[in-house]
């Protein structure tokens, strides 16, 4: 109940295009774990700007009046793609993409072309342009490359 009461107010205090992913209590060392994502990339400057507008808005001393640390950080690299947005900020990047077909899971790699309505517009080698509704994909995560 004081999670799904801190989510709400904490996602009231977001700035427009930036999104809750997840806030995690850990008793032992009495911190509050917030990730968030965004439309565009997530900085530093973005997550101290958001951390010391929940510290100002006083919800976290409201739930814990003994205390809690508060940890603001963004979704790793390897996080899996479930959102529009993050489709979006993605474009022009590889990815895997594992998709359920008629009971069956199949995989490949594709590049993200655009995003229109609720699809992502995709190109794979041999194949012309697909557009393939997000809702269809069971799984997808950026394939990383280091030069």
């Amino acid at each position: 109940m004081v999670m799904d009461i801190l989510k709400k107010d904490i996602k009231s205090l977001l700035p427009s295009g930036v999104f809750l992913i997840d806030l995690k209590e850990d008793p032992r060392s009495r911190t509050l774990n917030c990730v968030i994502d965004a439309e565009s990339p997530v900085d530093l400057n973005l997550t101290t700007s958001i951390s010391k507008e929940i510290h100002k808005s006083g919800i976290i001393e409201k739930s814990y009046p003994t205390g809690m640390s508060l940890s603001v950080s963004s979704v790793g690299i390897d996080a899996p793609i479930k959102e529009k947005y993050q489709y979006k900020k993605n474009i022009n990047k590889s990815i895997s993409i594992r998709m359920i077909k008629n009971g069956r899971s199949y995989s490949f790699k594709a590049l993200i072309v655009d995003v229109k309505d609720d699809c992502v517009e995709i190109k794979r080698k041999g194949f012309d342009n697909e557009l393939i509704p997000i809702e269809s994909i069971d799984h997808a995560k950026l394939i990383i490359k280091f030069s």
